[in-house]
């Protein structure tokens, strides 16, 4: 998150997430003012919110104590000075920012309610925007709090919303809590201020970073039931047609269209042909002859796999406890080209990072007198993942050849309606699902990108392409559960390849393999 200080400028920034790493180090803390008084806020890996954070110090505490009945309206040094809400993430507040602190009288205690947790530090993950606090032609009261409104003469123009990118609108103003429930039950939309351009509420929050908005009635007749629900996940209509299925043949038709799409662009014979030559930098991990997992060639004779597959490496010297081998063209059982890997792991992590992201990777370096095949270094095909669509991982499940598997990705708001359709198909092992949740402890990252795949054990470290055949994750797993003599999942997933990179960026720099750095630097075809 944000711990000591290192230098203040390095070379030129690599996008958002180079400075990132550059400030990593760096104490975050901010100001805040009540009346006349100006007090510094320290933040600590601990703390999510702005809130949390606040009431770490002792001068707010008392100054809260004696406003105990009233709401807290915390508001941000920049114009347009929007009041923020007292969940919102403590890393989207800008270093040494003034934050004003004022109470107004309280109705529902809204902006104290219980809300989900956002775990992430990380503010690549966020997005924010500016909803004016007085709504547009047919909204007579936009904030449930009134004095909200009334406070306007202190210079509550605005609030700020933040909102997880991917996510939808109307998932993001519910969970701010401050909005009059009515913004729901009618056929409300954002209008950007100064523009033309509206937004309705199942649009999805990524392009309204930073802009100012008035919520307006898009038209008078009242939202639909199901978009009305709290935290409405709004399906496709292909999900919605799934609630009504009851014959096996009827949701098997329904599934195969689905995949056929998400297919579609990978039975396009450039694209076969694309993802064939990629095909050519993964590679089977093994020790002593056994398999391990999945590598690939990320760049010049570097292999990124899941830290998992490699798993018994020295905690101090990095150092392998066992060799191993990676093994590229294993198409056949007869085929493969056997490269050694050097014992020094070149990076390595394995739980969540200092921005609260979880990572599971490990580079591995080919043994000096091992000559790379003549394969494609992945790094250059790197691309953010998208929130949606066609997928395809190139691995060794199981241990075996290689394979290829074309899959969907499923998108943060269908997650939930992904796992409760699994579990009614597969109602007679809901016990032991529900078992292997609690001994396994399942746990969702913010990061991941989910979907659902044959692949299971032997693919972890597969690269995952996005339909336009770039390199956007690692698989690394799925929630696995036994059936019968078989293995079954619910769902599986990769990890993204930013906060990797930038992890293996900062490894190296600590170890002085500042020719990794400019190499990876170069080969990139995506600066980060």
């Amino acid at each position: 998150m944000f711990p000591q200080q290192i230098k203040e400028e390095e070379e030129q920034g690599h996008g958002k997430e180079s400075q990132a790493l550059k400030t990593e180090h760096l104490g975050h803390f901010f100001r805040f003012r009540h009346n006349f008084g100006k007090h510094i806020v320290t933040c600590n890996p601990s703390m999510n919110t702005v809130l949390e954070a606040l009431c770490s110090n002792t001068k707010f505490r008392s100054i809260q104590d004696k406003n105990s009945q009233k709401e807290l309206v915390i508001q941000r040094e920049q114009v347009p000075r929007a009041a923020v809400n007292t969940d919102f993430p403590c890393c989207l507040i800008d270093r040494n920012e003034l934050l004003d602190v004022s109470f107004i009288k309280s109705r529902e205690s809204s902006s104290l309610a219980k809300k989900p947790v956002i775990t992430s530090h990380s503010p690549e993950n966020f997005c924010i925007f500016y909803i004016k606090t007085i709504g547009g032609t047919g909204i007579k009261l936009l904030m449930k709090n009134p004095e909200l409104k009334r406070a306007v003469e202190k210079g509550v123009d605005y609030v700020c919303v933040y909102a997880i990118r991917g996510e939808k609108l109307r998932r993001a103003l519910r969970r701010d809590g401050r909005f009059n429930p009515v913004i729901f039950r009618k056929h409300c939309a954002l209008s950007e201020m100064g523009s033309e351009d509206i937004t309705n509420m199942s649009n999805t929050v990524d392009h309204l970073d930073g802009k100012k908005y008035q919520v307006i009635v898009f038209d008078d007749q009242t939202a639909s039931l199901e978009s009305n629900q709290e935290f409405s996940q709004e399906p496709e209509p292909q999900l919605k047609a799934r609630e009504h299925l009851t014959k096996p043949a009827e949701v098997q038709k329904i599934l195969r269209e689905e995949y056929d799409k998400s297919a579609q662009s990978f039975s396009e014979v450039k694209r076969v042909k694309q993802l064939m030559e990629l095909s050519n930098s993964v590679c089977q991990l093994r020790s002593e002859g056994s398999a391990l997992g999945t590598g690939f060639l990320l760049f010049d004779r570097f292999i990124l796999t899941n830290a998992h597959v490699v798993k018994k490496i020295e905690p101090f010297t990095h150092k392998l406890q066992h060799s191993v081998t990676a093994v590229f063209d294993f198409e056949d059982l007869d085929m493969g080209k056997k490269l050694a890997v050097k014992e020094s792991v070149v990076a390595v992590y394995y739980g969540k990072d200092q921005m609260g992201q979880h990572l599971d990777f490990a580079l591995l370096e080919l043994a000096e007198d091992a000559k790379p095949p003549n394969c494609q270094e992945l790094l250059k095909n790197y691309s953010p993942p998208p929130i949606r669509g066609g997928i395809c991982i190139i691995g060794h499940p199981d241990g075996g050849v290689k394979r290829m598997d074309p899959c969907f990705i499923i998108e943060k708001d269908h997650l939930e309606q992904a796992e409760n359709k699994h579990r009614q198909e597969n109602s007679e092992f809901l016990h032991v699902i529900t078992q292997q949740c609690l001994t396994k402890e399942w746990e969702y990252h913010f990061t991941q990108i989910s979907y659902d795949s044959c692949f299971f054990y032997g693919s972890s470290g597969s690269p995952v392409f996005n339909d336009n055949c770039q390199l956007i994750g690692v698989h690394t797993g799925g929630y696995a559960y036994p059936q019968g003599k078989k293995t079954r999942s619910v769902m599986e997933y990769a990890l993204p390849m930013l906060p990797i990179l930038v992890c293996i960026v900062r490894q190296c720099r600590q170890t002085g393999r500042d020719d990794i750095v400019e190499e990876m630097f170069r080969k990139c075809s995506v600066k980060f």
